[in-house]
């Protein structure tokens, strides 16, 4: 991350996907307090059918069948769009932390010749979007971010300069997350379920998008003297948000970061607990475009510095008749 990474065009959000224990109606999320992580809350005969998927790990499944339901919510995004037109960007932390940490056990036991041949491919962290890029056609190009905490956010900026140089004219972004091994620290905060966007240029939308998102990456405490003028940058030709949201753990960086918006720009910002990954500011992102309402700004940052903004600008307002 540089310190200061800006969207420099809008995307529409044509499709929304999303499987979470917290819900898989974006506009009816449920995003206070814990959610399980476990696996047992996911139908995968019913999201994905009954063959073909005992060996792909949990992030990926989660992942495919997210991905299927905003495709499906966008209605055919792909006709009359080329393979090598479309990209994807992911954002993950955990997705495949607990496979890895199980081949670590084979190979310093029994030996890496016990690694399941099944399994094994699902050793790069890559090869989540790689399937997802294999069932919709994804020729363009494929990006999988894991920085700490802002990757899912991190993946519509880094769709959205894609888009802008040419390189696809549709985008798949977001984030999936899986389980954290029982014995990592985190674990208790572990993450589980995915969150994909279908975002295009306006000029490829259909007319009842969800709305546009614009997101700036930075770096704390780097990027704080040029902070106000970014966050302005950010807001130019943009509604003023009626609020805004950090979605972080307790540490300077969050406390600075909330000092910011609130003081700089003036906006209403409440702060909201962390989880162990990239998914809970992407579910926000979600359910705030799914709703009614003003444009808003979602913030999230991990304690060593990095730290995202987007801006969700809902299509529709609240009818408040």
């Amino acid at each position: 991350m540089t310190a200061i990474d800006m969207n420099v065009i809008d995307l529409v959000v044509t499709g929304i996907g999303v499987v979470s224990p917290r819900g898989c109606d974006p506009a009816a999320l449920v995003l206070d307090g814990a959610a399980g992580a476990d696996d047992a809350w996911f139908d995968v005969a019913a999201e994905l059918g009954a063959r073909g998927y005992k060996y792909v790990p949990p992030s990926c499944r989660y992942l495919l069948a997210a991905t299927r339901r905003a495709v499906a919510d966008a209605g055919d995004p792909f006709a009359g769009v080329p393979e090598t037109e479309r990209g994807m960007a992911l954002g993950t932390n955990s997705g495949i932390a607990a496979l890895i940490d199980a081949m670590d056990e084979t190979v310093t036991g029994p030996g890496a010749e016990r690694l399941s041949p099944a399994t094994a491919p699902y050793f790069s962290i890559n090869t989540l979007a790689g399937r997802v890029a294999m069932d919709h056609g994804v020729k363009g190009w494929n990006l999988t971010l894991t920085s700490p905490r802002t990757a899912g956010l991190e993946s519509l900026l880094a769709g959205s300069r894609a888009v802008a140089a040419g390189r696809s004219t549709l985008l798949l972004a977001g984030s999936t997350e899986a389980a954290l091994p029982a014995h990592h620290p985190a674990h208790a905060d572990s993450e589980a379920g995915a969150a994909v966007f279908v975002l295009q240029p306006r000029s490829r939308s259909r007319a009842d998008h969800y709305g546009t998102c614009r997101t700036v990456t930075f770096s704390l405490p780097a990027a704080e003297p040029q902070l106000e003028e970014t966050l302005i940058r950010l807001l130019k030709d943009a509604p003023t948000p009626e609020a805004a949201l950090v979605i972080a753990d307790a540490s300077p960086v969050a406390a600075t970061l909330a000092r910011h918006l609130r003081d700089d720009l003036g906006i209403p910002t409440d702060t909201a607990p962390a989880a162990a990954g990239t998914l809970l500011p992407v579910l926000h992102l979600a359910r705030t475009l799914s709703r009614p309402g003003h444009p808003r700004l979602l913030a999230t940052g991990s304690p060593d510095g990095a730290c995202a903004v987007t801006l969700a600008h809902p299509r529709r307002l609240p009818d408040n008749t």
